[in-house]
C-alpha cells in the first residue's frame, strides 16, 4: 500500500534529531522575523478582508462580556474572535490586533512546517525552506487578512507533526501524543468545521502505516480512536456546553452547526468553480512547479511525499467543501504544498545543477519562489504608496461617524464594513452584525426573521447611519426599501468620504 509503504521505509530510516540548537533558535528568528517583515504592509489598511472585520468586531464585544452569537453573530466557530480576543487585549488598536495575530500564526505555521521536513528526513536547509515558503505564499489569495485559513494553519500542522512522526516511533503510537494531536485538532476545527478533512486524512495516514508496520493491533487502535476523538471534540463540546449552561444552546447550535448547513447549499455571489480555480492556482504556481521536482527526489523525500499526498487531497477537498470559491479558500492548500515544494526543489537542484554550484543555485531558486509572491503583494499597493499617501476610508468614516455619537448613541453600519464599530469604539445595534447576515440575500442563515430585526434596528433609532451607495447590489430590495425610507424621513448628510473615487456617506439623525 501507497502510504504503508512510505511508512516502513520512513521507520527503517536514522530519526531526525530535533533537540534544540543554535540553529534551531536562529531559524525559528528567521522565520518569525520573516513573516512580521513581508506582513507588515497589512498594518496600514484597516480593511483586506470583509470577513476579517467580523473577527474584530466579535473580539471586541467578547472583551467586554458579550459572547459570541448572542451578542454578534456569525456562522463560523468562535476560535477566531476568540484568538483576535487575545491579540485585543494585549493591543489597543483592533486592526493592529488582528494583523498582528496573524504574523505570529503565520510565524509559528513556518516554524512548526519546519520542524515536520526535519521529523520527515529533510536537511536543515530544506527544512527552513518550506517554512521561508509557507510565509511567503501566505501574502497571497487575500492572505494578507488574519483570515480563518491562518488562524487554525498552526494547529493542523502541529497535529501533522505529532501524527506523522509518530510513524518513525519504534513502538505503537502513544497514547499521550494521539491525545496531543486530537486537541489541536480540536482547536483547528474550534476555529472553522472545514478542518476535520485535514485532520481526519492525518489520522488515518497514521494508522495505515502503523497497521502495517505491525506496531498496532486492533483493539488498541479503538482505544487510540478514541483519545483523538476525546481531543477532537473537546474544544467543542465544551464551548456547546457554555451555551447550554447560561441557556443559549439554541444560538450556539444556530451559528455552528445549522446556518453552515444552509450555506453550502446557498446560492451567493462566490465565484463558480472554474473561475474560482482560475483565481485561486495562478498564484500557487511556483509551489506546485517546485512539486514536480520530486519525481527527481531521493528515496527519503519520496518517502516524505507518500505521507503527505494525503494531507494534501485532504485539503483540496477542503478547498471545494463549501461549494464557493473565494481566493482566501485556497490558503488551506499552502502547508501541505510547502512542504512538498521544498522536497521537490531540492531534488530538481541536485539533479540539474552540477554540485559545485548547487547551494548557490538553491539559493537563487528559493529567492525568486519567495521573492515573486512578495512583488505580486507589493505592486498594487506600491502603486497607491501603500496606503501611506492618504488617511485609510475605514478609518476615516469611523472617525466622523464617532464625532456625531454620544456615549449612548448608536451607530448602524447599514452596508459597509463591519470593523467600522470597533474602530469608532461603539458595539453594534444588532447581533448580526455583518451587512450581509442582516440586509443580503441569504436571510435563511440567521434562523429568524431577519427583516424584522432590521425594522427593530432602524426603529431604535440609531444616531448615525453609514450607507456606500455603491453596494446597494449586494442588498435584498425589502431591506434596501426600508433603509432608503428611513434615511430620507428622519437624517440629514454629515459627511462624505471618498474610498477610490467612490462615495460613502455619513448620515446623522435630525
Amino acid at each position: 500500500m501507497f502510504i504503508a509503504r512510505a511508512g516502513q521505509d520512513m521507520a527503517a530510516g536514522a530519526p531526525v534529531a530535533l533537540i534544540a540548537r543554535p540553529r534551531t533558535l536562529t531559524s525559528i528568528l528567521v522565520l518569525m522575523a520573516a513573516a512580521l517583515l513581508l506582513r507588515a504592509p497589512a498594518f496600514i489598511a484597516a480593511v483586506t478582508d470583509p470577513d476579517e472585520g467580523l473577527y474584530v468586531v466579535q473580539a471586541a464585544s467578547w472583551l467586554r462580556g458579550q459572547w459570541p452569537y448572542i451578542w454578534v453573530w456569525d456562522m463560523h466557530p468562535p476560535g477566531a474572535p476568540a484568538l483576535l480576543a487575545l491579540a485585543q487585549a494585549v493591543v489597543a488598536d483592533p486592526v493592529l490586533a488582528a494583523r498582528l495575530a496573524g504574523c505570529l500564526a503565520v510565524g509559528a505555521t513556518a516554524c512548526l512546517l519546519r520542524a515536520l521536513a526535519l521529523r520527515l528526513g529533510a536537511e536543515p536547509a530544506t527544512a527552513l525552506v518550506a517554512g521561508l515558503l509557507y510565509v511567503a505564499h501566505s501574502l497571497l489569495n487575500g492572505g494578507l487578512a488574519t483570515n480563518t485559513e491562518l488562524l487554525f494553519a498552526p494547529f493542523v500542522v502541529l497535529a501533522a507533526l505529532l501524527l506523522l512522526g509518530e510513524v518513525q516511533h519504534a513502538g505503537p503510537p502513544r497514547s499521550l501524543l494521539v491525545l496531543a494531536a486530537g486537541l489541536s485538532a480540536g482547536m483547528a476545527l474550534w476555529v472553522k468545521q472545514v478542518t476535520a478533512l485535514e485532520s481526519s486524512a492525518l489520522w488515518l495516514t497514521m494508522v495505515v502505516v502503523a497497521l502495517a508496520q505491525g506496531r498496532l493491533r486492533w483493539p488498541r487502535l479503538f482505544g487510540l480512536a478514541g483519545l483523538f476523538a476525546l481531543g477532537a471534540g473537546a474544544p467543542t463540546l465544551g464551548v456547546a456546553a457554555g451555551y447550554w449552561a447560561s441557556g443559549h444552546f439554541a444560538d450556539w447550535l444556530q451559528g455552528n452547526i445549522l446556518a453552515p448547513l444552509a450555506y453550502v447549499g446557498a446560492k451567493d455571489e462566490a465565484p463558480g468553480l472554474r473561475l474560482g480555480l482560475a483565481l485561486g492556482l495562478p498564484p500557487l504556481s511556483a509551489l506546485l512547479l517546485a512539486c514536480c521536482g520530486l519525481r527527481f527526489a531521493d528515496a527519503t523525500a519520496r518517502r516524505a511525499a507518500r505521507l503527505l499526498l494525503p494531507w494534501l487531497a485532504a485539503a483540496v477537498l477542503a478547498v471545494g467543501a463549501p461549494g464557493k470559491y473565494y481566493d482566501h479558500y485556497f490558503l488551506i492548500l499552502v502547508p501541505p504544498l510547502s512542504l512538498l515544494a521544498a522536497f521537490g526543489l531540492t531534488a530538481a537542484i541536485r539533479f540539474a545543477v552540477r554540485q559545485e554550484v548547487q547551494r548557490g543555485a538553491f539559493a537563487v531558486a528559493v529567492a525568486l519562489m519567495v521573492g515573486i509572491p512578495t512583488v505580486a503583494m507589493l505592486q498594487p499597493r506600491l502603486a497607491h504608496g501603500l496606503g501611506l499617501r492618504g488617511a485609510d476610508p475605514v478609518r476615516q468614516v469611523a472617525r466622523l461617524a464617532a464625532a456625531e455619537l454620544g456615549p449612548s448613541d448608536t451607530l448602524f453600519v447599514a452596508n459597509w464594513h463591519t470593523v467600522t464599530y470597533a474602530l469608532a469604539g461603539k458595539a453594534p445595534p444588532t447581533r448580526f452584525a455583518f451587512p450581509m447576515h442582516l440586509s443580503g440575500t441569504e436571510p435563511e442563515l440567521a434562523g429568524t426573521d431577519i427583516q424584522a430585526e432590521l425594522e427593530r434596528v432602524l426603529a431604535l433609532p440609531p444616531k448615525v447611519i453609514v450607507l456606500d451607495p455603491n453596494r446597494w447590489g449586494l442588498i435584498r430590495d425589502e431591506a434596501r426599501r426600508a433603509i432608503e425610507a428611513a434615511v430620507a424621513r428622519d437624517y440629514e448628510l454629515a459627511g462624505v468620504v471618498s474610498d477610490g473615487g467612490r462615495p460613502v456617506e455619513v448620515w446623522r439623525r435630525r
